[in-house]
């Protein structure tokens, strides 16, 4: 009996390692691109979908998804309305966990914020993850290379996101960042 304990205990290990190794695979191969650009589709519960892109270059950012837009850099954070017609300022601190409010460490923040566990979705590697505070889950599919994300599932309290990866490339454009005169017109808060 002691003996099955221990070689659980090892599995179990070994699974969390490699479900590590997995998300850390997706943040080297990310970083080996350099500056590089996702174009990923929204689906909240299956009823409804949104279509975006982010550009990430080292710590700052741009997201773009209808209706709002999403600028970090050097420290502070633009948040765009389109509908409001307004512009929100604050430090890059209040930034969320998931990959569309921080996508330049969204995978180190699952490392840090969820427990992890190896499994496999529809014949890829994937990683279910558990929040520590347990209010939340999300599972991270690879693509067939097994060294990029293909989609993210976050679920909590019934409903789910499914953010899908359509194209990871590296970008040799300029990052978009925030210009005041794009947005004339809008009311500005700035919480900093």
């Amino acid at each position: 009996m002691r003996r099955l304990a221990i070689t659980l205990s090892i599995l179990l290990s070994s699974f969390a390692t490699s479900a590590q190794s997995l998300l850390d695979t997706f943040e080297q191969s990310l970083a080996k691109l350099g500056a590089y650009k996702v174009c990923f589709t929204v689906n909240l519960d299956d009823s409804y979908t949104l279509i975006g892109e982010y550009v990430v270059e080292g710590t700052n950012f741009y997201v773009g998804i209808t209706g709002s837009e999403l600028y970090v850099a050097d420290g502070v954070k633009y948040e765009v309305s389109v509908e409001k017609r307004e512009v929100v300022i604050d430090s890059a601190e209040s930034l969320g966990s998931d990959v569309l409010s921080n996508p330049a460490k969204a995978f180190a923040r699952l490392k840090e914020q969820y427990n992890v566990e190896q499994t496999e979705v529809g014949g890829h590697a994937a990683v279910n993850l558990t929040a520590k505070s347990g209010e939340h889950s999300a599972t991270v599919v690879a693509d067939s290379s097994g060294k990029l994300p293909e989609s993210i599932v976050y679920t909590e309290e019934g409903s789910s996101v499914k953010i899908s990866f359509t194209s990871i490339t590296g970008h040799k454009d300029s990052l978009p960042r925030f210009d005041r005169a794009k947005y004339a017109g809008y009311e500005v808060i700035d919480m900093r």
